[in-house]
């Protein structure tokens, strides 16, 4: 999968006539003629014509993407806005927007993944935390499944530390771009070990809770 670091890395792969899906707050990001702002949706439709799906969000935004992604073979290209490493895996689950689970899949075509930090500096320090965590419980299960190999032993370990030594500063100063990107490559390490490895039982259970409860991974 290509990872590009910088918003200014985006159109280049976006395609010629791509489907944003994003909330109205991410309209400005990248403007686009094609848009899909409910986030998260069961019931996303993909117009005619369109040869690319840009998911710009968290893990909602991208696993919507996914969803659309998946029923049309398009390639996908992710600008995440959270840590929770969605970018990383085929499988998603679908969600109505009172965030039930109403079913999911796999088979998203992984394209591209832009990381732009900027994008993360508003994030509330709850959902820092919460997505930052989840992106550690990627680490841990990754050190663990039997799919794990050396090199997602090695982004495993390497996301955990940046994990650890940033998200407390990032907590302390949320507007610090230097952390922010910091902790970003941490959760981006971290996604790579689950995209290598795949997940365990930690992460099945939070499926199956988040889902039937409608709450996040790794809400504090």
């Amino acid at each position: 999968m290509i990872v590009r670091w910088g918003i200014e890395n985006l159109p280049p792969l976006a395609g010629e006539r791509p489907l944003v899906v994003a909330s109205p707050r991410w309209r400005d990001v990248f403007p686009a003629a094609d848009r899909w702002e409910e986030v998260p949706s069961h019931r996303i439709e993909v117009p005619e014509g369109v040869d690319t799906i840009v998911a710009i969000g968290g893990g909602s935004a991208i696993d919507t993407g996914k969803a659309a992604s998946a029923a049309t073979g398009l390639p996908l290209v992710s600008v995440p806005t959270t840590y929770s490493g969605a970018e990383w895996t085929s499988f998603f689950g679908v969600r109505d927007p009172e965030r039930r689970m109403r079913g999911g899949g796999s088979g998203a075509n992984l394209h591209a993944v832009v990381y732009e930090p900027k994008l993360t500096l508003g994030l509330p320090v709850r959902e820092t935390v919460g997505t930052s965590l989840n992106a550690l419980a990627h680490c841990a299960e990754a050190l663990y499944v039997r799919e794990r190999t050396p090199a997602t032993d090695a982004d495993a370990v390497a996301g955990a530390q940046l994990i650890g030594e940033w998200l407390p500063r990032v907590v302390g100063q949320p507007d610090d771009p230097e952390a922010r990107e910091q902790l970003l490559r941490g959760a981006c390490h971290a996604g790579a070990a689950l995209g290598g490895s795949m997940l365990a039982l930690g992460h099945a259970l939070a499926q199956a809770l988040g889902g039937r409860y409608g709450a996040p991974h790794g809400a504090p």
